[in-house]
């Protein structure tokens, strides 16, 4: 994959705290100069993420290395077996991110990992199936419930991800569903802006109650899983 920047690749600043302070942040979005409105409904999110036997995707991001990757398959809801699955490769390049998707036909989420991983590989181009196949380890599922904003000028985007559960995949067989691990009842909310907007950006959070945070739901959910 290249490592040159793409014009739509955007940044993300995070804000992490406890569920207790959820209506302040409402409170917050409802008199903001920003405007924020409702974009559409309330999704549940899961994720897959995958990872190289040696947990290179983790090592990277806990070196604070300048150019790294995760591969998710992401799904919205709680139906298995009729869903519209895609893998996402995020690449990260300094300060700026952006995401690669793919459409995977045919998947069935309660077959075994290696016939889940052989369908994954079926829908992908030759250069991701050999980059997947590199970072084909399923480590674990990731499920929170997404609340979605948008400014009234169309520029800024926030969600607010709540309700955070992770299961463990290191050691099954299957998806394992069913049995949770340990995970912080935490509340991530997320500023998305195209690069060009810095200025827009730092007027609106300069109002922002929380502090701003570095955080990854795949480190978090990594270390909830690992005890690391």
């Amino acid at each position: 994959m290249s490592l040159v920047v793409p014009d739509y690749s955007r940044q993300e600043l995070k804000f992490v705290t406890h569920e207790v302070n959820y209506p302040i942040i409402i409170k917050w979005l409802k008199i903001s100069k920003t405007n924020f409105k409702r974009e559409y409904e309330n999704r549940l999110v899961n994720n897959i993420y995958f990872d190289s036997h040696e947990y290179e995707a983790f090592k990277s991001n806990i070196y604070g290395n300048s150019s790294r990757l995760k591969i998710r398959l992401r799904w919205y809801g709680l139906d298995l077996l009729k869903n519209n699955y895609r893998l996402e490769i995020k690449f990260k390049r300094n300060i700026f991110g952006w995401k690669e998707k793919f459409t995977i036909k045919n998947l069935v989420l309660d077959d075994n990992w290696k016939l889940i991983i052989e369908n994954i590989k079926k829908s992908l181009p030759l250069n991701i199936k050999l980059l997947f196949e590199k970072n084909q380890s399923p480590i674990l599922i990731n499920q929170y419930e997404r609340e979605y904003f948008k400014s009234f000028n169309k520029k800024l985007r926030l969600t607010i991800d709540k309700n955070q559960k992770v299961y463990d995949q290191r050691f099954s067989e299957y998806p394992n569903m069913s049995k949770k691990s340990f995970f912080h009842n935490h509340i991530v909310v997320e500023f998305k802006f195209e690069k060009n907007f810095r200025n827009l950006i730092n007027e609106c959070i300069s109002s922002f109650p929380l502090r701003l945070s570095r955080n990854s739901k795949y480190i978090n959910s990594f270390r909830s899983v690992t005890g690391i």
